[in-house]
């Protein structure tokens, strides 16, 4: 990954950026425009503030945002306790709420490797291979894109069947960190499988400061949201539970 490095100074094995290099690497990347019809089809409220329920994200991403500055947190995961809870659909409109605030650099991550989504989910056509990146192939300014000034999409769109390997593989971590370094990203969100249908969140969760678990309401069943927890334990630290597909509540 040499062309990561001609922007760096090596301290060691950390990457320390020069001036707002990070920047220069943002502008890199390449821009896509997401399409608005698309995003509504899909239930993806936040991009504008047509829909009403974009104030309950802002809410979300407000909350989330204090916690993390003031803790000095970065990543979260977003997952469920089992699939079709909507995790994707709440990392996303978390993601592109976000992104409406300017001085705030923002990357969301597909980490669904058997069944990636997102690519689809924003409308992104030939987003890229994600264990291309992973296995330190690829400079994050040449993979990510950049869905506007202040938000990155790292998406995918190939299965991977040894995904759990994949993911704690030490490469893994430190092209992490590397990311972390070079483009001092504000918040990072991973949307990640279900807790209970994988182990690859019990897998990636040392590389996150929290998680947000994402419960289907009319969906999951009390006992679920339990092992997910029990699951998770002191793991990592839960950020918050989010009820989805509640009457009056997200979609």
């Amino acid at each position: 990954m040499s062309k990561l490095t001609k922007t760096s100074v090596v301290s060691g094995d950390v990457y320390m950026p020069l001036g707002d290099e990070a920047q220069v690497l943002w502008d890199e990347m390449h821009q896509i425009q997401l399409d608005e019809s698309h995003l509504m089809r899909n239930r993806i409220v936040t991009a504008n503030k047509k829909d009403p329920v974009h104030k309950k994200f802002d809410m979300l991403r407000t909350r989330l945002l204090l916690a993390m500055r003031e803790h000095g947190w970065t990543r979260i995961a977003v997952t469920s306790p089992t699939e079709e809870c909507g995790a994707s659909f709440v990392a996303a409109n978390l993601a592109l709420s976000v992104a409406r605030m300017e001085s705030v650099r923002t990357i969301l991550f597909d980490m669904h490797f058997t069944k990636p989504s997102l690519a689809g989910l924003l409308g992104v056509e030939n987003p890229g291979r994600l264990s291309d990146y992973l296995m330190g192939h690829i400079a994050p300014e040449e993979y990510l894109i950049r869905a506007s000034n202040g938000l990155a999409l790292g998406l995918n769109d190939t299965k991977v069947s040894n995904s759990s390997e994949l993911i704690q593989q030490m490469m893994t971590t430190d092209v992490l960190s590397e990311m972390q370094d070079l483009l001092c990203p504000d918040m990072v969100i991973f949307d990640l499988p279900a807790v209970l249908d994988s182990d690859d969140v019990l897998g990636f969760l040392p590389n996150v400061d929290g998680v947000l678990l994402v419960v289907g309401g009319g969906q999951s069943v009390p006992e679920e949201v339990m092992r997910a927890e029990q699951a998770l334990g002191d793991r990592a630290q839960l950020l918050g539970v989010v009820l989805n597909k509640a009457e009056g509540l997200f979609s």
